[in-house]
């Protein structure tokens, strides 16, 4: 495949469909859940505001990944990475809390802390950039 027709990012397109496909997922188990009801689905799923978060973060994440994607500008790949692990890491954490919805573990604490990180550092240095970009 050529690079360059990508600017680089295709992580980011890789990233997006990968979170969109996980944000459908998750809007057949919010039917599941809030629509029909179903028992199984409920036991799993003990927090359906949190399962509702996880699913619009992930559609969130696919915009803002396609967002950048579009704009065709070059990122370098220590800005590419955060985005692609924060945009899937960052609706997991509110899936976990759909799960499990009082889990306070060192493992999650640090987890979330750090798919936050990603996230923020990932995107707003994409930000940067393309601001930088945009003033030349």
């Amino acid at each position: 495949m050529n690079e360059d027709k990508h600017a680089g990012n295709v992580i980011l397109l890789r990233t997006a469909c990968i979170t969109l496909l996980l944000g459908l997922v998750l809007a057949w188990c919010l039917v599941m859940t809030r629509g029909m009801k179903i028992p199984y689905m409920l036991n799993l799923f003990t927090s359906t505001e949190n399962l509702l978060s996880g699913h619009l973060d992930y559609l969130m994440m696919t915009m803002l990944l396609l967002g950048f994607y579009a704009s065709k500008i070059s990122l370098p790949k220590f800005v590419l990475w955060p985005m692609a692990l924060g945009s899937i890491g960052n609706p997991t954490a509110f899936l976990v809390l759909a799960i499990a919805p009082k889990i306070h573990s060192l493992p999650y604490i640090v987890f979330l802390y750090t798919t936050l990180s990603l996230t923020t550092f990932g995107f707003g240095m994409a930000a940067i950039k393309t601001l930088r970009y945009s003033l030349k």
